[in-house]
């Protein structure tokens, strides 16, 4: 039952995603038009959950309550970077993700904080600095 369940929600993904890759534009590409590698993926995506929808295969196990639970604080910790990037800019939100999830994954709370602070600086003088992607560096509740 699993399986089908699974199957049946990559299928709407697939399906939303398909919807969405009708109107992908761009100024840019080859002749076919910049939707075609999306469409294809999504088609892939769809057949591929229809096959697990219609002929699911062996016996899934669930793990235990709290992995699970982990999991879900991961998603929720990951909803919550898309939700307050803007909001907090790219360092501090980047430094709140990555020190949550190293967290979540068990690593010691005073590394995960440094972690998050390298990480969160180096990937901001990286994209920033160096590659000219501009992101915030304080968000819209900091000015």
């Amino acid at each position: 039952m699993s399986n089908r369940l699974m199957g049946v929600a990559i299928f709407v993904i697939a399906a939303l995603y398909l919807w969405q890759a009708r109107g992908f534009q761009a100024n840019f590409g080859d002749i076919l038009g910049p939707s075609v590698f999306p469409t294809m993926i999504g088609l892939i995506a769809l057949v591929l959950s229809a096959s697990l929808v219609i002929a699911p295969s062996g016996s899934v196990s669930w793990p235990e309550p709290r992995r699970i639970a982990r999991q879900a604080a991961a998603l929720a910790v990951m909803g919550l970077y898309v939700l307050f990037l803007g909001q907090l800019g790219f360092p501090i939100a980047t430094f709140g993700l990555i020190a949550a999830l190293a967290v979540l994954m068990g690593g010691p709370v005073p590394q995960s904080l440094a972690v998050g602070a390298a990480l969160s600086l180096g990937l901001f003088v990286l994209f920033d600095r160096l590659l000219g992607l501009p992101l915030d560096l304080l968000g819209s509740w900091f000015g």
